[in-house]
This record gives structure tokens, C-alpha cells and sequence, in this order.
């Protein structure tokens, strides 16, 4: 079998994050930061966010397996869906189409190579802190050294055992899409199915699973357009939101009336005029009409900084520019720094 390089981030949707220069974008080269180098430069998508035989794996010391084959009929089945909204910028919203997203999302989500050394990163914290109580791990059951081949086949089982429930648990979500303004671009990491939650932890359950409640999931499809998964409770708690503010200003407007400050005909005016403030019901109607919801710059580099933080180690940057994640790496070697002169 020859070797090649197999992606975890696949070309089509690394094609919607092509260079804004013409002359990269025709060879199909992207801008790439590297975040533990600190470093950029243009591969070509063929060239990015995989490496050699990343799904082939050695069943024993004569058989090589690769799920490489089953990973592209599914890329081959989602193209055309990306490929659509990518063009029309909207969603059709129809079951089939909310299935296939749940899916999609599910996938990008448990190919990644950080998923694939999530096992080799919690021994290690383990290892860690078994160190700290003064034990040795090597005499610890449930630590074990973890090598290539076992973290390929680990990485495989769970892809097979668990896509489906994660498929099932993003699939009740509120699906839309967000899109950027003119002069803006969403980054793409190589872990580029992204998580945030606005509300504190509650109880055992984590504030970033995907099925956490009011989670709020990320996987940007260009440098325009991110396909957005919302608990439906983020909405819900929107609209109440609205309501007390309208309820709030409707009992301001009716005091004034009963205290002869205003009359009611000026009462009807504020109470209309209000409406012109309301931005979270043009939200809900855009959102449930399939339409995308227009985000301002700054907000487009919140979700940049979800891209750059949640990122094993590159992200890429349609303008070149990478100005979110320079800063976050200048801020993470602060950080270093300033542990270094505690220690």
C-alpha cells in the first residue's frame, strides 16, 4: 500500500479557506500559523491539517489496515451539502439536511489528531499527579505508555463506537448559520469543530460536551459563512431575555401615562418605536427561515479565538493575517513566563 498523506481536516473544506492573494488561491495554498512555532507559511491544501498514513494502522506485525477508504466516501457525501450552502448561503432546513449536518459536525469532530492524543494528554495529567503525591505511575494501575499504533487503533474503535451517539446528541440542536461582514474572515483550526458555553458548570456534567446543556457547537464551512448547533435553550433564554426588557419598558412607558407625563397617544409612539431596538426576534425569524444571521468583526474574532484556542496546533487565516492567534500565543508565553518566576 503507498504511503500518502491522509487528512483529519479533509480538502473540501479547507478549499472554502483558500488565500485571498489570487496567485496562492489558484494553486489551492492557504496561510497557516503554526501555534507551538509560532511560525506561517503557504502549503498547499494537499499538504495541511493530515499526515502520513494517519488512518492506516497495523492490525500485526504483517497486516496493515486503513479506514482511509470509508473516510472518503464520507467527505464524498457531505461535498455537495457543503458545497451548496457555501454557494446559497442559507439552509434548507428539511430533516434530511439537519441529519446530514449532525452528522458532519459528529464526524469533523472525532477525526481530529487531538482527539486521537486525548488519551496520551489525561495519562499524562495523571502521571503528573500521582507524581505530586510522591508514587511511582509505573506502579499504578490504569497508567500506560501509549504508542502510535495503540493510539491509531484506540482513535479508530472510537470513531466507529461513538459517532453515532454524538451524531444523536448534536442532532437536537438549533441549527443556522452565521456570516462574516465585508472585510472580515473566520480562521479554521485543525480541530475545527469548536465548543462554548456561556453559562457556569452545573453539577457533574461539563460545560463543553455536546450535549451539555445551553453548549454551543462551531464549524466554520468558508471564510464567510460557520455552520452554527445552538442547545435550544440558548434561544429560549434570548427570548425571555427580550420579554423582561420589553416587559420592563412597557411598565415604564404605562407609570409615565398613569402620572400625566406622557399622554397615550405618545405612549402607542414609544411602544412602537421600541420595536425598531429589537433585535433578538429578526434573530429567531433569520434563524428559523434558514437564513444566515450577520456577525460584526469583533465577533468574528471571538470565534477566531475559539479556533485558535480549541486547535491542536495550526490554524489557517484566508487574509494572512493571524492577528487572534499571535495574540493568544503572546499571551500564553506571559503566562509561561510568569509561572517560570513563581517557581
Amino acid at each position: 500500500m503507498a504511503a500518502q498523506h491522509q487528512h483529519y481536516v479533509p480538502q473540501l473544506l479547507l478549499r472554502g479557506f483558500l488565500s485571498r492573494d489570487p496567485k496562492l488561491a489558484v494553486k489551492e495554498q492557504v496561510h497557516v500559523f503554526d501555534l507551538k512555532e509560532g511560525v506561517e507559511f503557504s502549503p498547499s491544501i494537499a499538504n495541511v491539517m493530515g499526515e502520513r498514513r494517519f488512518n492506516d494502522f497495523w492490525i500485526d506485525d504483517e497486516t496493515l489496515a486503513t479506514i482511509e477508504p470509508a473516510t472518503s466516501r464520507i467527505e464524498s457525501h457531505f461535498a455537495p451539502l457543503i458545497e451548496r450552502i457555501r454557494d446559497e448561503k442559507r439552509l434548507t432546513r428539511t430533516a434530511e439536511e439537519l441529519a446530514d449536518l449532525s452528522l458532519l459536525l459528529a464526524f469533523q469532530f472525532i477525526r481530529t489528531k487531538k482527539m486521537r492524543l486525548l488519551p496520551e494528554r489525561l495519562n499524562s495529567f495523571m502521571k503528573a499527579h500521582v507524581r505530586r503525591l510522591g508514587f511511582d505511575p509505573s506502579k499504578v494501575d490504569g497508567i500506560e505508555e501509549w504508542t502510535e499504533d495503540k493510539l491509531k487503533i484506540q482513535h479508530v474503535r472510537q470513531q466507529f463506537r461513538s459517532l453515532e451517539d454524538y451524531a444523536r446528541a448534536i442532532s437536537d440542536k438549533e441549527f443556522f448559520l452565521m456570516r462574516s461582514p465585508e472585510g472580515s474572515s473566520f480562521y479554521l483550526g485543525d480541530h475545527p469543530v469548536v465548543l462554548h458555553n456561556d453559562e457556569e458548570s452545573r453539577g457533574r456534567m461539563g460545560r463543553l460536551g455536546l450535549a451539555a446543556p445551553y453548549i454551543q457547537i462551531y464549524l466554520p464551512l468558508s471564510a464567510e459563512i460557520m455552520l452554527c448547533a445552538y442547545d435550544r435553550a440558548v434561544l429560549g433564554q434570548l427570548m425571555r431575555g427580550r420579554d423582561e426588557v420589553v416587559a420592563e419598558g412597557q411598565g415604564m412607558v404605562l407609570r409615565a401615562l398613569m402620572d400625566g407625563k406622557i399622554t397615550a397617544a405618545q405612549m402607542k409612539s414609544i411602544i412602537e418605536s421600541g420595536n425598531d431596538y429589537d433585535i433578538t426576534t429578526p434573530l429567531i425569524a433569520a434563524i428559523r427561515a434558514g437564513e444566515p444571521v450577520i456577525v460584526g468583526s469583533e465577533q468574528v474574532q471571538c470565534y477566531n479565538s475559539l479556533q485558535a484556542f480549541q486547535a491542536h496546533r495550526f490554524v489557517i487565516d484566508p487574509d494572512g493575517k493571524f492577528n487572534v492567534a499571535r495574540e493568544m500565543v503572546s499571551e500564553r508565553q506571559a503566562a509561561e513566563q510568569r509561572e517560570g518566576a513563581v517557581q
